[in-house]
């Protein structure tokens, strides 16, 4: 987001934040742990002075000679961003409910309700030998389009109102007692529906070793039904990120990862191009294994490396090609064959380099910098810089020119603190993917489940909450800081109405037990009563 208020409730918890994305590099090939918080608020309001010329160490003509790059700078050339960056479709009076529908619509509400009534009907029918007779299953009735709107409302509840175990919402105790959920729905149907959702007929699966399996077949319908409508309804900014973000699962499922440079370290790995000022997912791939958005790059008829193809596939996919966006990525993804590759497809890009990528500049690859030294190589667009921070940071950008910014900053003798202008670029807007990950995880409606394809169906469903709170943010271009947990509150009220003729729970009967420390069961304490009386 723009507005740094809205996100974060103080300056400790962006820290916190900031330290716990940026902290660490995905790499230690060149022993660089990743930029600081400083450096990554060095764009703040009023921090950057002015541009100067970046000035080659003094023992430049030592380092070693690449006659493919150049001690000699010059701007690179590119071409201008021919985007056309907003909504798509008028939002005159549009309401918080409204966004979601863009992205969940009645009908694939319907589509929820079909498969879950006909998984649940199959169920009944394998199991009516072994059924226990007060089995939730047991009880099951079809759900209703009306209904599936309750149980979403609450489901989203969740991640506004905290806690820790799911049966805990329907508690009555004084303590942290939530009446919306009883008051529109009973435990054991919130429950039978939630183990019975489904989206897909199970035995429509192509078998595992066939052609045309599908590892992504139960969630299948939302993944297309979400990566069509992040760009069909809205044109991107110039400036993107491209980032991996992590749906967080620790069960058994073959495509489950492990990154210990996010925050969840366990879980399905999603490919995503992200807006770098306002955290938009513009597009995702779903890795299992491998990823679909490579053919994308074949069909450019382009043969880089995977991490290549994997970066140019998915801008492919999502049209961001040949429009002057600037991308901004990460060592794990940069070399010179990508930024070489996406000049020539009128996109540019900036980001952290591994030294020991082919083709990097032999000067680059082999010198130790000492403190004040700053190198760089010129090649065309492409620009490698590397300067000493911590440690030595290796950077790669077709964007820049070789100029450092003297920022609004000084170090502890009282000499203004200088960067390399692409460093400062870097720090400002690769943060998208991350940011993104972290409007989510504030209202994260993610549950404990041995399914997968649950977590990853839930996870997705609150992306597209989060798109569509930046569209409605884009919209009213307001400054609440509760703006978001409103806009959540807002649909929450909006599906309840829609689903006001759904059925209600019965109302609980019998006496209660009017000592709240009492954990006695009621009927013991009438028979003992009933004893003392006699």
């Amino acid at each position: 987001m723009a507005d740094d208020e809205e996100i974060f409730e103080d300056a400790a918890e962006q820290a916190v934040f900031l330290d716990e994305y940026f902290g660490e590099s995905d790499s230690d090939q060149d022993g660089f742990d990743g930029f600081d918080i400083e450096d990554i608020n060095l764009n703040a309001e009023g921090a950057i002075v002015r541009e100067i010329a970046m000035d080659q160490s003094t023992r430049d003509r030592e380092f070693p000679e690449d006659f493919a790059w150049s001690r000699e700078d010059s701007p690179p050339v590119c071409a201008p961003f021919t985007g056309n960056p907003g909504i798509k479709f008028d939002t005159q009076g549009m309401e918080p409910i409204d966004f979601f529908h863009k992205f969940i619509p009645n009908e694939f509400v319907e589509l929820m309700v079909t498969q879950t009534n006909l998984y649940a009907q199959r169920k009944i029918e394998e199991n009516q030998e072994n059924m226990k007779p007060h089995s939730r299953i047991s009880k099951w009735y079809d759900v209703t389009a009306l209904e599936l709107k309750v149980f979403l409302a609450l489901f989203i509840t969740m991640g506004i109102v905290k806690k820790s175990q799911l049966d805990e919402y329907w508690s009555t105790s004084e303590i942290g007692e939530t009446p919306l959920f009883g008051k529109h729905m009973s435990k054991d149907r919130f429950h039978a529906i939630l183990s019975n959702l489904h989206i897909v007929n199970n035995k429509d699966a192509i078998p595992v070793g066939q052609v045309g399996h599908d590892p992504l077949f139960k969630v299948r319908p939302l993944i297309d039904l979400l990566d069509t409508k992040f760009t069909e309804m809205y044109n991107a900014d110039e400036n993107l990120s491209f980032d991996e973000a992590t749906c967080p699962f620790k069960g058994r499922v073959k495509f489950r990862v492990y990154n210990p440079a996010k925050p969840n370290k366990f879980g399905i790995k999603l490919y995503q191009v992200c807006e770098a000022e306002s955290g938009y997912t513009v597009r995702f791939d779903v890795y299992h294994g491998e990823t679909n958005c490579i053919i994308y790059c074949e069909e450019l008829d382009l043969d880089p490396d995977i991490s290549t193809k994997i970066v140019i596939g998915l801008l492919c996919k999502c049209g961001a090609l040949d429009k002057g966006h600037n991308i901004y990525l990460d060592n794990y993804y940069n070399s010179p064959e990508l930024a070489e590759d996406l000049n020539l497809l009128n996109t540019y890009m900036c980001g952290t380099l591994r030294k020991n990528r082919k083709g990097v500049p032999k000067a680059i690859q082999s010198v130790k910098l000492k403190a004040g030294d700053t190198i760089y190589r010129r090649k065309g667009n492409t620009l490698v810089v590397q300067f000493p921070d911590k440690r030595d940071v290796h950077m790669i950008s077709t964007i820049h020119a070789a100029t450092d910014t003297v920022l609004n900053k000084t170090d502890k003798h009282g000499i203004p603190i200088i960067k390399p202008t692409c460093v400062v670029d870097y720090c400002a807007k690769m943060g998208g993917v991350d940011l993104s990950d972290q409007v989510i995880q504030y209202y994260d409606i993610l549950r404990k489940t041995v399914k997968w394809w649950r977590k990853l169906f839930f996870h997705l469903v609150n992306v597209a909450i989060t798109n569509a709170f930046i569209w409605y943010k884009k919209d009213q271009n307001g400054t609440d800081r509760n703006v978001h947990v409103k806009f959540r509150k807002s649909i929450v009220s909006a599906l309840l109405e829609e689903g006001a003729d759904a059925p209600k729970p019965k109302s609980r009967g019998g006496k209660t037990c009017t000592t709240a420390t009492d954990r006695t069961p009621l009927f013991i304490i009438q028979r003992r009563e009933r004893g003392s009386k006699a």
